[in-house]
């Protein structure tokens, strides 16, 4: 990790790859072409009824038209003042603070805390993220690391202002630092109604592979990009029950529909993957909660003891195999729209 000295609202980046194809096409021809219904009904072949939430969820659907109703009618789920949830620990010293869309983690390894993401704006860090900590029982004073998964504003709008009050340092990926200035998300928030955000200035440059250790965790950084040039998912040891587990984080949800940046993604996926199996992880977690089902899952309760978010590592292979063929169900999509629009121009 290399640190510089020199300068450099909402779900909309998760949605835009879906908002542009939804104003092209007719998702429902889409989704009728054989190779995309293969795939599809491949993904919930994997999930089965226990991860049909992944399934049958945004990843595998071409058009943001079509989010699942449970999710649409969430309250406050699409509009700019989003009420927070109420925070959670989903380990010993990993808690959920945000909102139903997106939020952040925070770790506590015993040393520090280790922030990652962190909401759209200064607002959404005064009104959710610091009294959620609170509630905690965590001091905003005691955070050391603040990482951004990848540069979308939903993930680092509320990081200036953290670094500016509490002098926490901000860590992205090489390319997702240089990417910052070009953020599609950004202008869909501002459209949307949400106050303008400052930027953060280039910190912390994070590579592939980098391992950041402070207290009794270590996080692993897997450089994954598709989603942006430079998406971070991060490996994390946490702490259940007094025992060290490792659980990962896919750092970006969305899929693309340019055949380039689906190859990348699908290769990211990939290494990622393997990293995961490597490891031995057992759970999977987003700041996107609801995208992987962590609210679900934490809702269900422990059973016969066991944390519901620690899935085994079989269920880390199947919630990759789930993803792994909703990318291939999109491969087909995209493969029929560059096949419709050779054979218009043929005409």
């Amino acid at each position: 990790m290399k640190r510089t000295c020199h300068p450099a609202l909402f779900l909309a980046p998760l949605f835009l790859p879906w908002l542009a194809m939804a104003e092209e096409d007719d998702p429902g021809a889409l989704e009728a072409l054989p190779a995309v219904a293969f795939h599809v009904q491949q993904a919930r072949d994997i999930a089965g009824d226990d991860f049909r939430f992944l399934a049958d969820g945004l990843l595998c659907r071409p058009a943001a038209n079509t989010i699942p109703e449970a999710i649409r009618t969430v309250p406050g789920f699409l509009v700019p003042d989003a009420p927070g949830i109420e925070p959670f620990a989903a380990f010993d010293n990993l808690y959920y603070i945000g909102m139903y869309a997106w939020g952040t983690f925070v770790l506590d390894t015993g040393e520090g805390l280790i922030l990652f993401d962190s909401l759209t704006n200064e607002g959404q860090v005064n009104e959710i993220l610091l009294p959620g900590m609170a509630e905690m029982g965590l001091d905003p004073n005691d955070l050391k690391y603040l990482v951004i998964t990848h540069a979308h504003v939903d993930h680092y709008g509320g990081a200036q202002y953290l670094k500016e009050q509490y002098g926490v340092p901000i860590m992205m990926s090489v390319a997702d630092w240089d990417a910052l200035s070009d953020d599609i998300s950004y202008p869909w928030f501002v459209r949307t109604g949400y106050p303008p955000v400052v930027q953060p200035e280039r910190d912390v440059e994070v590579e592939d592979g980098d391992v950041l250790r402070l207290g009794n965790a270590s996080v692993t950084f897997v450089l994954t990009p598709g989603h942006t040039p430079g998406t971070l998912s991060p490996i994390i040891e946490v702490q259940d029950q007094g025992e060290t587990r490792t659980v990962a984080m896919w750092g970006g949800q969305a899929l693309h529909e340019d055949l380039a940046t689906l190859s990348q993604m699908h290769n990211s996926l990939h290494k990622f993957w393997s990293l995961g199996r490597e490891r031995g992880v057992e759970g999977l977690i987003s700041t996107h909660a609801w995208f992987v089902g962590n609210f679900e899952q934490h809702a269900r309760g422990r059973v016969d003891g066991r944390n519901p978010l620690l899935i085994g590592q079989d269920g880390f292979e199947r919630m990759m195999g789930i993803y792994d063929t909703c990318i291939d169900a999109q491969f087909a999509r995209s493969h029929a729209k560059l096949s419709s629009g050779a054979a218009g121009a043929a005409d």
